[in-house]
């Protein structure tokens, strides 16, 4: 509590005193596998994890958004309230991970709060204009329902952006890799989304049955591979996109530059769907399809530069 921070700092169980409140903290907001989950699929310390977490956590403001959700007890329907505390927890979850695989040495929490906090805050304002297809179209569907449902209109967007806010420590990196801002970058990474079908590949792999320890690492995996080679492939494009041409007409440029991968790519999407529901070992073999292509699009950008 913030009254008492002065007291606790001078006390001589500081340390066990924070310890307490950060576990019961993470336990109530994450639940009481979180911790054990993250430290299988990444092999982190615990101590690291909590680090990740609270990095996490303060990036996307989570105690403020909880505490709305929360005040607005028998003002909204219960199964709302349930469904956007869903929403942010996996939220936390993913981004914690992201700091773990990308952040091996020891985190710092407050670096990284403030490097990817502002950047969380314009990407949520603008969700709207930079989701693209399909993504919009849910957003904009969940963010309706939870207006009508009588939810203030800032959390409303918040929690309808949850499912694609997840992408938001990447898109900051992306964002540095290439000198753009981060809301171009954004629109580039979501608009690239839907003629590959990534999203749809996205749905999918969170789809994947996880009734062993195993198939949970690998269907965390896989959406890893799916982001990072997101990730790639909008570097690619916008290190290769010419001055005064939009992110549309360069994502077409770069389709027919990899007209070939493109197009297997696109064949093995048809194949996926045709066999009715996706496995571990088509969405693994797909993802290499997929790696390729991005490989491929970060040498034309090297190539362009030189």
């Amino acid at each position: 509590n913030e009254q008492f921070t002065a007291a606790i700092q001078r006390h001589r169980l500081r340390n066990e005193i924070i310890a307490t409140q950060l576990a019961n903290d993470l336990v109530n907001a994450m639940g009481i596998t979180f911790v054990n989950r993250l430290r299988d699929s990444t092999g982190a310390a615990i101590t690291d994890i909590a680090r990740a977490y609270l990095a996490a956590r303060d990036t996307f403001r989570m105690p403020d958004y909880w505490q709305q959700i929360c005040a607005l007890d028998y003002r909204v329907p219960a199964a709302v309230q349930e469904q956007m505390m869903a929403d942010l927890m996996r939220l936390v979850r993913r981004p914690s991970r992201w700091f773990l695989r990308n952040r091996r040495l020891r985190i710092d929490i407050a670096a990284e709060t403030n490097r990817f906090g502002p950047a969380v805050a314009a990407l949520t304002q603008r969700m709207g204009e930079l989701l693209r297809g399909s993504a919009l179209e849910r957003w904009q569907v969940q963010y309706e329902e939870r207006l009508a449902a009588g939810v203030p209109e800032e959390l409303a967007r918040f929690t309808a952006a949850a499912a694609n806010l997840y992408a938001a420590p990447g898109i900051v990196e992306a964002a540095a890799q290439t000198g753009r801002d981060v809301c171009d970058v954004a629109a580039a990474y979501y608009e690239l989304g839907e003629p590959l079908s990534l999203n749809w590949m996205l749905q999918h792999i969170n789809a994947l049955p996880s009734a062993s320890r195993w198939e949970a690492l690998a269907r965390e995996s896989l959406r890893d591979d799916l982001d990072w080679q997101q990730r790639a492939l909008t570097v690619g494009i916008l290190r290769n996109q010419p001055e005064g041409v939009d992110i549309s007409a360069a994502i077409e440029s770069w389709e027919q530059d990899q007209y070939g991968l493109v197009q297997r790519w696109k064949s093995m999407l048809t194949d996926l769907a045709s066999a009715g529901s996706l496995e571990f070992t088509m969405a693994s073999v797909a993802l290499r399809e997929l790696l390729d292509l991005a490989q491929a699009s970060r040498h034309l950008a090297s190539e362009a530069r030189v």
